[in-house]
């Protein structure tokens, strides 16, 4: 009878509603549709704080909809998702659903890999990465769209003035001489692939920072003229460090170098598409001497021009 026995107590405790509980979903009450703008926050190699922007963009039909998540600079940051860290500027494509006011967005082929539970608090929406250890959370904002611009008010039209009178035909100048073709000077050869020219010079930065600091900040200004001045060249900017500090450690810094001389151009004028940014870390030093000098000349950004 024993046999019996335990089948009746499986038979009652199923009965009774012993199954896992499942998630309340909701009609939802917000459309995330749109763009995003904000920042993450987490930690990076060696327990660092780590705090850069992000952006996302979604579209949004009934309760689910498609998108992208942008973490920018997570390079050296362990605690996001590797799938994220090697998405990098293109971003993670996303799949979501919503239920009331909460966003649950998951990496579009495997949710396992990726997936941030978010809430919208108006034009705002803050969440973190599920499972993600140190914990790694996000702070966005809606991004309006500018306002249309008004027409101007249509101004009734001046009357023609009076034709001016007939001037008398000017008088036939002599026949110069004919000049002598000067020889054409040598074109300078465009550079097939990024390289340095002294018009762009580089800017440098203190130990394990990566601010611009005033001396630095002219120098991206006059980059910033030639650049305007020449709407055809590209840009790559290298981000550098000296050798102190890990492989990883010094990649995230040489990154975070490399983006905050591209926001700077970018705040005067010059498009975010015609710059690009790469981080070399400690790999190609400028100075191979162990002293403060020497370092000092490693930690810079270094500008790299092309044609389009």
């Amino acid at each position: 009878m024993r046999p019996l026995g335990s089948l009746l107590v499986v038979v009652l405790l199923a009965a009774t509603g012993c199954a896992a509980p499942t998630r309340t979903v909701s009609p939802p009450s917000v459309d995330i549709s749109g763009k995003w703008h904000g920042t993450w926050s987490g930690y990076g190699v060696m327990g660092y704080p780590r705090r850069d922007e992000a952006s996302a963009e979604f579209v949004q039909q009934g309760a689910r909809g498609t998108g992208r998540i942008v973490l920018h600079g997570t390079l050296a940051a362990e605690s996001v998702p590797e799938i994220v860290r090697i998405a990098g500027a293109w971003g993670t494509r996303v799949e979501f659903e919503v239920s009331g006011d909460e966003v649950v967005a998951r990496e579009e082929i495997d949710g396992r890999v990726f997936t941030v539970d978010l809430k919208v608090q108006g034009d705002r929406m803050v969440g973190r990465v599920r499972d993600a250890e140190p914990q790694v959370t996000l702070d966005l904002s809606r991004v309006r769209p500018p306002a249309p611009a008004q027409a101007p008010t249509p101004v009734a039209a001046a009357p023609p003035p009076a034709p001016p009178a007939p001037a008398p035909p000017p008088p036939v100048p002599p026949k110069a001489p004919e000049p002598v073709a000067a020889a054409p000077a040598e074109a300078r050869p465009a550079p097939r692939d990024f390289v340095a020219i002294p018009e762009v010079k580089p800017i440098y930065f203190a130990f394990d920072r990566y601010d611009i600091r005033p001396a630095d900040a002219e120098v991206l200004r006059a980059n910033a003229e030639w650049l305007k001045a020449n709407p055809g060249a590209l840009v790559l900017i290298e981000g550098h460090c000296d050798e102190r500090g890990t492989n990883e450690y010094n990649l995230a810094l040489g990154e975070r170098r490399a983006r905050v001389a591209r926001n700077f151009l970018v705040s005067q004028g010059i498009a975010a598409e015609r710059i690009a940014i790469v981080s070399l870390g400690e790999e190609r030093p400028a100075c191979t001497e162990r002293t403060e000098a020497c370092w000092a000349k490693n930690r810079r950004d270094v500008f790299l021009v092309k044609p389009r």
